[in-house]
């Protein structure tokens, strides 16, 4: 979590507990809300986490401190952190149909091999447009550029800029033939 802090400085702006409970669940990582008590029906919230606060629980050693960010920007920061909240709405208006087509898609997937229940409205506001935010910004998505347009791409890297503490600073990328953000 100090690693996180560091890589991305915004968060120091938001306190977050942190506990490490490697292999409690197939998963990388949980982020707790405060008053959630379950994130699953029988995975109670860990010990460690003080129900009224905001925590991060660690389920995979090799979670990447690029990956905290990405839970906690993706399920806190849209909605508290007013640059990150402005980057969120502008991505989820400028979402295509195929992408929504993909999210209908990706919502399938988890009822069949995680057996989520949820409605399509609740997953892809809880779940679905959270994990299509991250998957490019924070490298959780592999070849993830054929999922997101240039100008999505560019948006998020500006967003990327202002969590290292940079906002006018962006990681380089190319796609196909173009490239897009400033040189390191």
């Amino acid at each position: 979590m100090d690693q996180a802090r560091t890589e991305y400085p915004v968060l120091t702006n938001y306190d977050t507990q942190y506990v490490e409970s490697h292999g409690r669940r197939p998963y990388m990582l949980e982020h707790w809300a405060p008053g959630i008590t379950e994130s699953d029906p029988g995975v109670p919230r860990p010990q460690g986490l003080d129900v009224n606060k905001y925590g991060v629980e660690i389920y995979d050693p090799k979670t990447r401190p690029i990956d905290i960010a990405g839970d906690i920007v993706s399920h806190r920061l849209i909605n508290e952190d007013p640059t990150i909240k402005q980057h969120y709405e502008q991505f989820q208006a400028s979402l295509e149909p195929w992408q929504k087509q993909r999210l209908q898609e990706q919502h399938q997937y988890a009822q069949k091999n995680f057996n989520d229940q949820r409605p399509y409205d609740e997953w892809e506001k809880d779940s679905g447009i959270p994990a299509y935010f991250r998957g490019h910004a924070f490298q959780q998505w592999p070849n993830s550029e054929q999922m997101y347009t240039p100008q999505q791409i560019q948006q998020l890297n500006k967003m990327m800029g202002y969590l290292r503490g940079s906002p006018d600073k962006k990681p380089k990328m190319k796609i196909g033939r173009q490239t897009y953000g400033d040189e390191e």
